[in-house]
């Protein structure tokens, strides 16, 4: 950042002559909104419509956004982590012909997965820390964009329960251990490629965090039925509410518990 961005206030009588026409105009630059970009600008909540039941999310800039993440990767199967970042195209409008040169062909998002200080998570040559989560629409110069990826793949999940197993990192919340996701929007734009800068989002990783009555865990048996709590509807790994499991006779672990 040059000196005259923080606030866009200084002292021309500080600015040596012989470099006061180049001062500011890195000055106006540096003042400018931030429009030619492509941005990553939170981490929306998904909702469940009470219609149809399918998990939706909003584009809107106004809606309330996640924070933070929180992974339960000790459930029936290793399931995925799924972010739903909102992206903005802050170019400004440039018509030609009636052709806008600005809008954007979303293409994908690029996650890089950061563990913790001390921490080498050892990812298998089939399951990188570094993968493309495909992404697509178009976006016009000052719209916003929410698209669905997976910040875990599920054989990162696999591979964070075996580190916890190792006793590599805690996997209770009162050790909390972070990882982050990195997140690089990716998309054309009159034939070049733009990137946006990086949008890092923390998950905190866990096992059994997010099962009711974890680690003792009932058999389906004598698990409530109807089970009253079938966990995070878009995804059961993540966030909460809590989910109820159960064992069946051979002691396999059943998410969500049966309701009958």
């Amino acid at each position: 950042m040059t000196p005259f961005a923080r606030g866009c206030r200084w002292s021309i009588s500080a600015v040596a002559p012989v470099t006061l026409m180049l001062a500011v105009a890195v000055a106006l630059t540096a003042c400018a909104d931030p429009a030619g970009t492509l941005l990553i600008v939170q981490n929306q909540i998904p909702a469940v419509d009470d219609k149809g039941g399918v998990c939706t999310f909003s584009t809107e800039l106004s809606d309330p956004s996640l924070a933070y993440g929180i992974f339960d990767v000790d459930l029936d199967r290793p399931y995925p982590y799924f972010l739903y970042p909102l992206i903005e195209n802050r170019f400004p409008s440039v018509q030609t012909g009636g052709f806008e040169r600005n809008s954007l062909l979303l293409r994908r998002v690029n996650v890089s997965i950061k563990a913790p200080a001390g921490v080498d998570p050892g990812w298998a040559a089939g399951c990188p820390g570094s993968f493309s989560s495909p992404a697509s629409g178009q976006m016009d110069p000052g719209s916003t964009r929410a698209v669905r990826i997976q910040g875990f793949q599920g054989c990162h999940a696999q591979r964070l329960r075996q580190l916890i197993v190792d006793g590599a990192i805690p996997g209770d919340l009162n050790q909390p251990v972070f990882f982050t996701l990195q997140l690089t929007a990716v998309a054309d734009r009159s034939g070049s490629e733009q990137s946006s800068a990086v949008f890092p989002f923390d998950v905190q990783v866990c096992a059994g965090c997010l099962q009711s009555m974890f680690p003792s865990t009932p058999s389906c048996a004598d698990a409530p039925k109807p089970n009253p709590l079938h966990g995070n509807p878009c995804n059961i790994a993540q966030e909460g509410p809590e989910v109820l499991c159960c064992t069946d006779p051979g002691g396999a672990l059943i998410c969500p518990a049966p309701d009958n």
